[in-house]
């Protein structure tokens, strides 16, 4: 994997993301809910298990997995 990539795919705390606590890894700016683009649903065990988020800031796409 390349840094770009592995950039695009950070995991967070749900809680943290529900609550604006975690970081674009571009910039920094905190992002939640407010910027999901995308919700996936498809895998187990508490959907949705991941988010794809577009930054406020700098417009860049990346998801973020819900750890366990």
């Amino acid at each position: 994997m390349t840094i770009e990539t592995t950039k695009r795919r950070i995991q967070a705390d749900r809680a943290a993301f529900m609550g604006y606590e975690v970081r674009c890894p571009f910039d920094g700016t905190t992002v939640g809910p407010r910027f999901v683009t995308r919700e996936h649903l498809d895998v187990p065990p508490n959907p949705p298990y991941a988010a794809t988020v577009r930054c406020p800031k700098d417009k860049e796409l990346f998801e973020v997995v819900f750890r366990v």
